[in-house]
């Protein structure tokens, strides 16, 4: 520990202030003010009539007078805040060696030892016991100056009897009691009010008189004591500060989405039951791939620089930023976005197998990108832009997928990534045979049948249409069936080439506190003839995520009318 007299000597300085400076220009300026206002109200008397005649002042001599003053007043004001950044700067370091001194100050009262190294001529070297001594009387001096001595003294004799008076008395009570006569007075009338506990004053009067009656030397002792205490007082408030901003730092998490981001940054302290731990490592166990594909990329984007407008920070503002605002919500990671698609995957691992529904989340988050697209396209409808459209598709696949790495980059290799890929896909051909169509579906598919050909090959003949439309893939059906409880129902709807059945799939997936309605098309490709015609059914499957409020309105009164009649028969 550092002397205190080097300590003090540290912080003996105080930086430069242009203190005389600014309030010399400061009186300056009242002093022009002080002109300018009796120049201003000769120049407003002398131009009555009377004071023409009677007052020696000439009026243009007063103005330019006037004019003068302005001048100066102007320059020193202009001189006052050019020295503002000076003033400031000043501030700044005054403030930074009373912090400093503070801390130093702060750090010397934190040791209780010190009391002893500084007041006890008794502690330390010989050569300076005088020097702690005259310091030890010096305080004893201090203390008797402020009256505070004998509130010292009486905090440690108050002690003893704490327990025979207090209840009905406060410490605080008690201690005054053994100094003021009034205060003595006041404690006699409580001790009136409680009959039964049978108190009296004498054992408060001799520790008064005691007290009273200490010699110079056995005050300096107890003034020792209290300065020990007193520094031992400093250092444990300043404990209790850094436990309470250490308290204060510690934050229960009661989400998923906090949860992860804690344990991504190495933040999270986990309490939990064995079985519920996570493994040591948490191992992806299967994963979705969600492809949105933007139609007509390269013509928008000539339509955006024909108007004089930035393609890449159109495409940013309006699909790819409302985009990233929703991935945390699904658990979804970025795995690519570009100009004219984003690709985004969602993984299941060990530890969240009971509760992720990757593929239902998939399902959901793909609506809401939709639904991006829908508003972007309604601003663009008033203002005269191009419309967006897109295909999306969402492929499951059962186990993690493999990387490589290129750099600082981790490429994601997966059959998804290709499959997502097709499913958003939207064949020419198709988007003209459908051009005109009137329906509450968007996904739709038609087959060129080749005699022998394998499953894995028929897809090769597939002509797809997806506009503004979500497909999922058969293995991620199935995923979905076993993530959630989905119900079916079959009515008929209008298509192109007529009315048909539909199989709707629909269940209700848990996000957070709320539940979203997932509503399944199931449906079979058909022909596509030679002459461009549309065909008979075939055994081909395939799955769209319906996005059509029509469906989903029917699908709700449904669930109504099943609660309703269930409600019915529970009461009969």
């Amino acid at each position: 520990m550092r002397p205190w007299t080097r300590f003090s000597r540290n912080f003996s300085a105080k930086p430069a202030l242009p203190s005389r400076t600014i309030r010399a220009i400061r009186n300056e300026i009242t002093n022009l003010e002080e002109q300018r206002e009796a120049t201003q109200k000769r120049l407003d008397r002398g131009e009555s009539f009377f004071n023409k005649l009677l007052s020696s002042d000439d009026p243009a001599d007063l103005k330019a007078s006037l004019h003068d003053i302005d001048l100066r007043l102007k320059h020193q004001e202009l001189k006052l805040e050019e020295m503002d950044p000076q003033v400031e700067e000043a501030r700044q370091k005054l403030d930074f060696f009373r912090k400093g001194k503070a801390s130093r100050l702060g750090e010397y009262l934190d040791d209780p030892e010190n009391a002893q190294r500084l007041f006890d001529p008794k502690a330390g070297p010989e050569e300076s016991a005088p020097l702690r001594g005259q310091l030890l009387t010096r305080l004893l001096d201090r203390l008797e100056q402020y009256e505070m001595l004998f509130h010292v003294l009486a905090s440690y004799e108050v002690r003893p009897i704490a327990s025979e008076y207090c209840p009905p008395l406060h410490l605080q009570q008690l201690r005054r009691a053994l100094v003021s006569k009034d205060e003595l007075k006041q404690v006699e009338r409580v001790i009136k009010q409680v009959p039964a506990k049978k108190l009296s004053l004498r054992t408060i009067e001799e520790v008064s008189r005691r007290i009273q009656r200490y010699s110079r030397e056995e005050m300096k002792e107890f003034v020792l004591r209290f300065a020990g205490d007193f520094f031992r007082l400093h250092r444990d408030l300043r404990d209790a500060e850094h436990l309470t901003a250490g308290m204060e730092r510690i934050n229960l998490v009661t989400t998923e989405k906090a949860r992860e981001l804690s344990r991504m940054n190495n933040r999270l302290y986990e309490c939990v039951l064995p079985e519920e731990a996570r493994p040591e490592q948490d191992n992806v166990i299967s994963h979705v791939i969600i492809k949105a594909d933007v139609r007509g990329s390269t013509r928008m984007t000539q339509d955006l620089l024909s108007r004089g407008l930035n393609p890449a920070s159109h495409f940013s503002l309006n699909l790819h930023e409302p985009v990233k605002k929703l991935l945390d919500r699904y658990d979804a990671k970025k795995v690519f976005i570009e100009g004219d698609a984003i690709i985004l995957a969602i993984f299941e691992t060990e530890s969240s197998i009971a509760y992720a529904r990757p593929v239902a989340k998939a399902c959901i988050l793909s609506r809401q990108i939709l639904a991006v697209c829908n508003s972007y396209n309604e601003r663009a409808s008033s203002s005269d832009l191009p419309a967006l459209e897109l295909g999306l598709g969402v492929a499951f696949q059962g186990d993690a997928p493999t990387y490589w790495v290129d750099g600082d980059s981790r490429i994601m290799i997966s059959k998804a990534l290709n499959l997502s890929d097709r499913l958003s896909g939207c064949a020419k051909l198709a988007k003209r045979m459908l051009a005109k169509q009137k329906t509450h579906f968007s996904v739709f598919q038609f087959l060129n049948t080749m005699e022998g050909a394998s499953a894995e090959e028929l897809d090769e003949f597939l002509v797809r249409y997806n506009m503004n439309g979500i497909e999922l893939n058969d293995e991620g059906f199935q995923k979905l069936s076993e993530e959630i409880s989905l119900d079916t129902i079959e009515t008929k709807f209008d298509m192109s080439w007529g009315k048909q059945n539909v199989t709707l799939f629909y269940g209700e997936v848990p996000l957070g506190e709320s539940v979203e309605l997932l509503v399944i098309r199931k449906a079979f490709a058909r022909q596509l003839l030679p002459d461009g015609k549309v065909g008979r059914a075939t055994e081909h499957c395939y799955y769209e995520v319906c996005t059509g409020p029509a469906l989903y309105d029917l699908v709700a009164a449904l669930i109504r009318t099943n609660q309703a009649a269930a409600l019915v028969s529970q009461r009969a």
